[in-house]
C-alpha cells in the first residue's frame, strides 16, 4: 500500500539574508536614505524605510508593494507571504513614522497614513 500525504509546510529560507538583499536594493534608490529590517525567527518580518522627504500616499503604496515583491524575489518563494506576517513602515527624519503597512498571512496589504496635516 502506498500512502501519499501532502502538507503545506513553511518554506525553508534564510529570512535574514533575504532581508539584507532587499535592504541593499532599497538603499540604491534615490528617495531612500537607509533601511532597517528584522525577523523574529518564526513568522514576523519587520522592514523600515527611512526617507528624507515626505511621500504621497501613492508613493508609499508603491514602496510597500516593492518591499513585498523584493522579499518574494530574494526568497525565491512566490508563496512566502502565505507563511510570514509583514510589518512595514516609512519614516522621515523630520516627522517620524509617516506610513505603516501590515501584510498578515492570508490577508491583503493594509496601509495607514500616520502623517499629521499641518496648516501653513
Amino acid at each position: 500500500m502506498l500512502l501519499i500525504s501532502g502538507c503545506n509546510q513553511k518554506p525553508t529560507l534564510e529570512m535574514s539574508e533575504v532581508l539584507g538583499q532587499s535592504g541593499e536594493t532599497f538603499r540604491g534608490l534615490d528617495e531612500i536614505e537607509t533601511t532597517a529590517a528584522s525577523f523574529d525567527g518564526e513568522n514576523d518580518v519587520k522592514f523600515r524605510l527611512m526617507v528624507e522627504e515626505n511621500l504621497t500616499e501613492e508613493e508609499a503604496i508603491i514602496l510597500f508593494n516593492k518591499i513585498i515583491d523584493s522579499i518574494v524575489q530574494y526568497s525565491n518563494q512566490s508563496d512566502v507571504w502565505d507563511y510570514y506576517n509583514g510589518y512595514f513602515d516609512i519614516k522621515s527624519y523630520e516627522n517620524g513614522v509617516i506610513y505603516e503597512a501590515t501584510k498578515l498571512i492570508g490577508k491583503d496589504l493594509d496601509i495607514m497614513s500616520k502623517q499629521i496635516m499641518k496648516n501653513d
